[in-house]
């Protein structure tokens, strides 16, 4: 029987099921503030049933960033707007999580 659908446990944190969705650059942020967008494509992906929505890479810096339109998170308003995205998609009973983007210092 395929484990894909049932609970899976990593250090505490309970997933509700195997299917994760990876992070994608979706090119839609202002600033680097998410959007509406993002709410509304994260949230789909959680409502769909995903235990884990990966929001997308997401820079420390604006130095950090592929191009002007990707997520950041190097300000605390930035950081607002990602918690009514994570409260959205806890809410349809997936897990939420990011990955970081570090600039790249010459030496």
């Amino acid at each position: 029987m395929s484990r894909l659908f049932s609970p899976l446990t990593l250090r505490g944190t309970t997933f509700p099921n195997r299917a994760w969705v990876a992070p994608m650059c979706q090119y839609s942020s202002v600033d680097g503030y998410p959007q509406d967008w993002h709410l509304v494509h994260l949230g789909s992906l959680a409502r769909g049933g995903s235990g884990l929505v990966m929001q997308e890479a997401t820079a420390v810096e604006p130095e950090g960033r592929i191009t002007p339109s990707d997520a950041g998170i190097w300000d605390d308003g930035q950081a607002a707007a990602y918690k009514r995205i994570t409260d959205f998609v806890h809410g349809q009973g997936a897990m939420a999580a990011t990955t970081m983007r570090f600039p790249r210092y010459e030496r």
